[in-house]
């Protein structure tokens, strides 16, 4: 399982529903003729389906340039994505993937979260003006990643993967590679 950390404002979904009634407003008596009832469906909060032309993707299958969302399941959510074409509306590109090649105690063991965490984040930023084309820290995009826990890296997946997103969340539609934004 890999941990993630969000440098982007969180996504928030809001449904609104109304309600709807008819008659005159004397509510004294039963089988008023001019009462009648709303036929509209009721709305529901119900999350939403496999986005068109998804597929199911594992995290370590992510490449370079592969766009995707994030499945809104807490038992997969960090296990896999729905992959999309780029020219799909979708919230994340991946711009770079890697293994983590930072300090790691003499052992060899897992160097603690925070050391992972620290390194991931610092490589993540390092290598965004490669693919976006300017640096991060004048940039409109935000960065998410995911970097290897201590459970992935005892089965030996030492995984960083670095996402590129919309400052506000909105979904894109195309590559953000070269984008200089």
């Amino acid at each position: 399982m890999l941990r993630s950390s969000a440098v982007a404002a969180v996504l928030t979904l809001a449904v609104v529903a109304g309600a709807c009634s008819g008659g005159d407003g004397d509510s004294s008596s039963g089988d008023d003729p001019e009462v009648t009832a709303s036929t509209e469906a009721p709305v529901t909060t119900a999350p939403p389906g496999v986005p068109p032309g998804a597929v199911e993707l594992g995290f370590g299958d992510l490449e370079i340039g592969q766009c995707f969302d994030t499945i809104d399941d807490p038992v997969v959510t960090e296990l896999a994505v729905w992959a999309l074409d780029c020219a799909t509306p979708h919230t994340f590109e991946v711009y770079d993937q890697f293994d983590y090649e930072g300090e790691t105690p003499d052992e060899g063991g897992y160097p603690g979260i925070q050391v992972v965490q620290d390194w991931s984040e610092q490589a993540c930023h390092d290598r965004f003006e490669a693919f976006v084309g300017k640096r991060w820290t004048v940039s409109e995009l935000e960065i998410q990643l995911w970097w290897p826990t201590e459970e992935s890296w005892d089965r030996g997946d030492d995984t960083v993967i670095c996402a590129l997103l919309e400052d506000d969340g909105d979904k894109v539609t195309g590559t953000l590679r070269g984008a200089a934004r």
